[in-house]
């Protein structure tokens, strides 16, 4: 039985793209290409647009079923290749992009699928070339494509240019404010944990705010204004004002008129400040599929250290989850503006999502001494909606 197991072992390894000869893996790569050139072709055909209603509709399906094409995916050209190449990554991103039913949804869908294809000899040469392909490792409790030593690699160069950044800030005075929202369980904040893991502490704060007086209910921007950050200064919002685009509706914690006076003035607001403070304002939301959060969930119950970040108010949450992905929705359509977008980021695997949360702040500001390189980040991870 032993010698069974090596022998699976074996195979498997045989079949992982940095393994295999150049004449296996140039028709793989065609036949692949194929299949995702078909579920791109599936999937737009179920787009339209609606001129009478202006807006879109789907003819037959609201999101794809992801684990379905992921199985027949590996069962045509096994599931290490999958795993390589990352196509689920690339199949979610497309099912966010479903969910959000925006005016261009067709166009940012098939823009999705082609950068993907047209990347993907490229993305074969990195995992040829590379020491190790991107096989799973283990990360706070769950499985990630990246292995740990190459993600605390990686992470130190960032967090090297995250430095630079912040003496920039400093230096000319700058202000800077990050926004992180999501779900319950996102990544949100083992992200800002990273972000801040070797930051000068006189030049951050994170904020995070408790339940709001009924004074500030009823004066909600000016309890965010007051936490916005001075001149040289960068603020992490672990969560922020959109408490009331998303959960403070959702779980009944504001009233309907005050939602909508939310939503009619939140994009002046933030576009004053931009323009008033010459602030930089980014605005996170961190991804996740229901599966993922149930998974999250149940870790953080049976973690003997992290049990008590599972709170009653994460079971209620648990009920809401279309209500939650509704409210979410409007909020994109409504308050992402090209002053100030919002930035989705797919963290299903957390240590991809976080690298590349950190990428992209270091790609949106003119700091001193950028390495362009470093500063790079995954368009199938992050999402920017303007």
């Amino acid at each position: 039985m032993r010698n069974l197991y090596k022998f699976i072992d074996f195979i498997k390894e045989e079949l992982r793209i940095d393994k295999m000869d150049s004449e296996d893996l140039e028709t793989i790569k065609i036949d692949l290409l194929k299949r995702i050139d078909e579920y791109k072709v599936f999937i737009l055909n179920n787009i339209e647009y609606d001129l009478k209603t202006n807006k879109i509709v789907y003819k037959g399906f609201e999101e794809i079923n992801v684990p379905l094409i992921i199985t027949e995916l590996s069962n045509e050209f096994t599931t290490e290749v999958i795993e390589d190449l990352n196509i689920e990554t690339l199949l979610q991103k497309v099912n966010q992009l479903l969910e959000l039913k925006r005016r261009d949804t067709k166009k940012s869908i098939r823009k999705e699928f082609d950068n993907f294809i047209k990347t993907i000899d490229n993305r074969i040469s990195v995992i040829k070339t590379g020491e190790e392909a991107q096989h799973f490792d283990e990360f706070e409790g769950e499985t990630s494509l990246i292995k740990r030593k190459e993600f605390e690699a990686e992470k130190y160069h960032i967090q090297v240019e995250l430095l630079k950044l912040q003496e920039w800030v400093i230096a000319n005075k700058k202000r800077v404010a990050i926004v992180f929202e999501g779900r319950d369980s996102a990544g949100k904040g083992s992200a800002i944990k990273r972000f801040i893991e070797y930051l000068n502490p006189k030049g951050f704060r994170v904020v995070a705010l408790g339940v709001p007086t009924p004074e500030e209910k009823e004066n909600w921007f000016a309890r965010y204004e007051a936490q916005m950050p001075k001149e040289g200064e960068i603020v992490f919002f672990d969560r922020s004002w959109y408490n009331r685009a998303v959960v403070e509706p959702a779980m009944g914690y504001c009233t309907e008129e005050q939602y909508k006076d939310f939503m009619d003035k939140v994009v002046k607001w933030e576009e004053n400040m931009i323009r008033r403070q010459d602030l930089y304002l980014i605005k996170f939301w961190f991804s996740i599929t229901k599966e993922k959060q149930l998974k999250r969930f149940d870790l953080r119950q049976q973690s003997p250290l992290k049990y008590w970040k599972f709170s009653p108010n994460d079971a209620k949450v648990v009920d809401k989850y279309d209500i939650i992905g509704n409210y979410k929705n409007q909020m994109f359509n409504v308050t992402s503006s090209r002053r100030s977008p919002w930035v989705i980021i797919n963290s299903n695997d957390k240590k991809i999502g976080m690298l590349n949360a950190m990428r992209y702040v270091l790609s949106r500001i003119p700091y001193d001494g950028k390495n362009k390189k470093i500063s790079e980040y995954y368009p199938e991870v992050v999402s920017v909606l303007k």
